[in-house]
């Protein structure tokens, strides 16, 4: 009886803590609905990524004609550019790889599509605050990069990418939109995730330019295809994001602080390596990283191994080095889970030091 009474009360903790999380954010306890209000926008966001900006416009960059430079910066930008999660960064990599990409830019991309992805750089400002939010913009940026410059140096003799056919993507049929207008348009659903969740004029004032924006710029057909993107997305996400938060108030209903503060309490390099090497076998579905690392923050977690656990956590999971593993072979498949642990590591201990 005492073990059954014990496994419910930790079911009750999880789910006292996801309703806290979704309708209780702030510190004096008061309910909100800033929290789904961010959500939202940032669906709505990814969703019109998906919708208007071309993907085979950036992918394209990745072929063996293309230049290095532009190729690096684009892949090490990725995740912003195309709103991937680690499910559907797989296939990508997979894709490129056969159609002709080098080994470093795949390698950038497969690093920064998850680690940046707009939806959880949002959370991750508003729920871990903006220093750890830009520390992990950059650090994921400048990891993408060398990792990728490493991987590409080291088997520069055995690439070996097949030579027929250069990598080409069909290019999808987009709503014709001036650059002004795209840059307006975005720029108002940035606007409406950063400012108008804590003001109601805000709010307001934004809404109605955003409704101006949609009726003068879109079709009804480009308006149907952003509202299933969402959807989309939303399906795909939220459950698992549910479950994340779920297990994030089981963690911190079951885990001490003492456990906690002996792993990754301090800001060590072993505190680092522990908490990457966590992140690398663990599977965190987008956004759910979030959630787990505040619950073990508010343990005792440090600030610099949490930094480690968000930069290794969303890229690498068992599941996925087995389809790395199988594109990229054993060897090199090693080196990248070697690389992000130790570079992982790295970053969340300089800003432990210097930022955080």
């Amino acid at each position: 009886m005492a073990i059954i009474d014990a496994v419910i009360d930790t079911i009750m903790d999880g789910l006292i803590f996801l309703r806290n999380y979704a309708f209780y954010p702030g510190e004096d306890g008061s309910f909100s609905l800033m929290r789904i209000a961010s959500l939202f926008i940032a669906f709505a966001i990814s969703g019109a990524i998906v919708t208007f900006l071309s993907q085979a416009k950036v992918l394209k960059f990745f072929g063996r004609e293309a230049k290095k430079t532009s190729a690096y910066l684009i892949a090490s930008v990725s995740g912003f550019l195309l709103a991937v999660c680690s499910c559907s960064v797989l296939p990508m990599f997979a894709s490129i790889r056969k159609k002709g990409a080098g080994l470093g830019p795949a390698v950038a991309f497969l690093f920064s599509g998850p680690a940046i992805n707009i939806l959880a750089m949002t959370l991750t400002f508003s729920d871990l605050g903006a220093r750890i939010g830009f520390v992990r913009i950059l650090g994921a940026i400048i990891l993408a990069l060398v990792i990728g410059l490493i991987m590409a140096l080291v088997f520069r003799k055995s690439e070996a990418v097949e030579q027929s056919g250069e990598f080409k993507v069909a290019e999808e049929s987009r709503p014709e939109m001036k650059s002004w207008q795209q840059a307006l348009f975005f720029l108002t659903l940035l606007s409406m995730l950063i400012f108008s969740v804590y003001e109601p004029m805000p709010t307001l004032i934004l809404l109605v330019l955003l409704v101006v924006e949609v009726v003068f710029f879109f079709e009804l057909k480009d308006i149907k295809r952003w509202l299933m993107e969402t959807g989309d997305l939303a399906k795909k996400i939220l459950p698992l994001f549910v479950v994340g938060v779920f297990f994030a108030g089981v963690l911190e209903s079951v885990l001490s602080e003492d456990f906690l503060a002996t792993l990754v309490g301090e800001n060590t390099l072993s505190a680092g390596l522990i908490a990457s090497g966590f992140g690398a076998v663990m599977y965190f579905a987008t956004m759910t990283e979030v959630p787990i690392i505040q619950s073990l923050m508010n343990l005792g977690m440090h600030p610099g191994p949490a930094v480690s656990l968000l930069l290794a956590g969303p890229t690498l999971s068992l599941p996925n080095m087995i389809v790395i593993g199988k594109v990229m072979g054993l060897k090199r498949l090693l080196m990248y889970i070697a690389l992000v642990m130790v570079f992982a590591a790295s970053v969340g201990f300089v800003a432990g030091i210097w930022i955080l």
